[in-house]
């Protein structure tokens, strides 16, 4: 996670709100999005959004995406992977990023945990999900949050890792939100998490689903008990065994 300084504009309007995250930012009051030099936050009637150099619009996630997924009458692959019946179930959502995974699993009724150890993300994170009572995130790296025994004392019931993928020689690039994530996190694409160890920790502390998701064409890291495959991304499903 970045030391360093955070800043984040609002709106006169909501300078209350923005006081919530004074612990972590800077706060200046602005009346309109900003041109920045450095990545920033800005939190208006809409909610938070997302400023990066080079890019006169803002970015923020599409709650309505989840949404529409999370109220059709066909389970999604991620659903169908994590387990259908998901009510009352304790997710831990390992690598949240956005937290749109994660946060279509609590609208289906899990209780979830959304972790996010890049402190800008988080905050976008934590303003997203605050409003849904069944979704709690936490600032840390995942592995930490795996070995806390004393706060995190009971088994989860599925465990979603869902890593930055590495960089392809495709010439296409990801979606928008991914292309900040990416820049916000990894920007050479060099970061690789030791996912053997994370998938191994992962399920020691877990009692029901491990869920990796994956590059349809990546490399099986450690065979599945079984795996869910949609058009460009699979999911390999370990059996927990806390």
């Amino acid at each position: 996670m970045t030391s360093d300084p955070i800043v984040l504009y609002h709106s006169p309007e909501l300078a209350e709100d923005a006081q919530r995250y004074e612990p972590w930012c800077q706060l200046f009051c602005i009346a309109a999005v900003p041109d920045v030099s450095q990545p920033a936050l800005f939190l208006d009637h809409r909610g938070m959004w997302l400023c990066m150099p080079g890019y006169r619009q803002p970015y923020q996630p599409s709650d309505v995406e989840i949404q529409r997924r999370a109220s059709s009458r066909v389970p999604t692959d991620l659903v169908r992977a994590c387990g259908i019946q998901l009510e009352g179930r304790r997710v831990l959502d390992a690598c949240a990023g956005f937290g749109s995974d994660g946060l279509l699993l609590a609208q289906r009724g899990a209780q979830v945990s959304l972790v996010e150890r890049q402190r800008l993300v988080w905050i976008m994170l934590e303003e997203r999900a605050r409003h849904i009572a069944n979704a709690q995130t936490i600032c840390a790296d995942a592995s930490q949050v795996l070995g806390d025994h004393e706060r995190h004392a009971q088994a989860w019931d599925v465990v979603l890792l869902d890593p930055m993928f590495g960089p392809t020689n495709k010439r296409a690039l990801p979606n928008r939100g991914l292309q900040h994530l990416r820049e916000l996190t990894d920007p050479l694409g060099t970061q690789q998490e030791d996912l053997l160890s994370l998938l191994t920790q992962s399920r020691q502390r877990c009692k029901g689903r491990v869920v990796l998701k994956r590059r349809l064409k990546d490399s099986v890291l450690e065979r599945p008990d079984f795996q869910i495959k949609a058009k460009s991304v699979r999911f390999d499903v370990y059996v927990g065994l806390a």
